[in-house]
């Protein structure tokens, strides 16, 4: 359970990981690394959402204090991992925290470095501490990627490896380092809506379009297939539209307007706001590249997507009332410094 829990976080599946986890912590109360892995459940490293609360009661019940949980870690490998967490969960804002749980795993790394899963965690702890200190000459990535790519030239099939090689070379410039890893990645990614969509962060700065396209269209359906009622759309929304774009740059119309209708189920199904503002992009996105021109009526709460593709069938259809009424109400939700 542990072993499954830690190539499944790799993939960034939460829900998944913790019940491994929790598994594993089930079978052996006292194994702190199986605590340590359901922390890390709690925080994406990439972004700035960090829950404080459960990771905490995630440690307490492995022990009452920092001492008492450092007694349940028998080896210095171990005591690493865990001290690492500690710091991660430990006192000040998450900037800070995210830099000392990225020092932590570097000295770590120094104590073993030809260890493979020291190696990978510190590479996505630097990941995660460029987003803190805000780097803006990718140098950080660049490392976390020499780091991730040394763990895939001994292990191809590494799922932590080739996840982090590609969010480490996610821009045009870096991009091609990467391909080999996206299609590794594409091949052995376990049923997680992020990890099928992660590939196509690279395929789509090389204009595989079949390949963003259908690669989407493949995490959508695992994103549908995990929704629960109350869950955030957000892997549904996310891949759905990129692999729309994907179809929309094949002129596969037909393809295009199938995720539109996906779209509309997720809308109608979750409810939430998120899907009905992707429902909207979507259709706008639809008009604009297809230059299916059409003036439809739009709510007053439109979106600015909405509005824009409003706007340009008016001017394509000659309607120039309809396009100055546009163009005043998305000068209106604009929000000038």
């Amino acid at each position: 359970h542990f072993l499954r829990g830690v190539a499944i976080l790799h993939s960034f599946a939460w829900k998944q990981a913790i019940a491994e986890f929790q598994l594993a912590q089930k079978a052996q109360p006292d194994f702190a690394l199986a605590y340590c892995g359901e922390t890390l459940r709690y925080n994406h490293p990439l972004n700035s959402q960090m829950d404080f609360k459960e990771p905490r009661a995630v440690l307490a019940r492995l022990g009452a204090d920092r001492a008492a949980r450092a007694g349940k870690a028998p080896t210095d490998r171990e005591k690493g991992f865990l001290n690492a967490v500690e710091e991660l969960w430990g006192d000040g804002d998450s900037r800070q925290r995210r830099i000392a749980y990225m020092t932590a795993m570097e000295r770590l790394y120094k104590q073993f470095p030809n260890d493979d899963e020291v190696k990978t965690f510190y590479a996505l702890s630097i990941l995660s501490g460029s987003s803190a200190v805000d780097d803006r000459t990718s140098r950080m990535n660049v490392k976390a990627g020499a780091l991730a790519m040394d763990v895939f030239k001994k292990n191809p099939n590494h799922p932590g490896a080739v996840h982090y090689i590609i969010h480490s070379f996610d821009d045009p410039v870096h991009a091609p380092l990467a391909l080999e890893a996206a299609h590794t990645y594409a091949k052995i990614v376990p049923a997680v809506s992020h990890a099928v969509h992660m590939p196509t962060h690279i395929f789509i700065q090389h204009g595989m379009w079949n390949e963003v396209a259908n690669q989407n269209m493949r995490a959508f359906n695992v994103a549908k297939e995990l929704w629960q009622p109350g869950d955030v759309p957000g892997d549904m929304s996310h891949s759905g539209d990129w692999g729309q774009y994907g179809f929309l740059q094949l002129g596969d119309y037909a393809g295009a307007r199938e995720r539109i209708a996906a779209f509309e189920w997720m809308a109608e199904t979750t409810k939430n706001p998120r899907a009905s503002g992707a429902l909207a992009l979507v259709r706008a996105r639809y008009i604009i590249e297809t230059e299916e021109w059409k003036v439809q009526p739009v709510a007053d709460n439109a979106s600015n997507e909405t509005l824009l593709a409003n706007g340009f069938s008016a001017v394509k259809t000659g309607d120039m009332a309809t396009a100055e009424t546009m163009a005043t109400r998305l000068a209106a939700k604009i929000k000038t410094p």
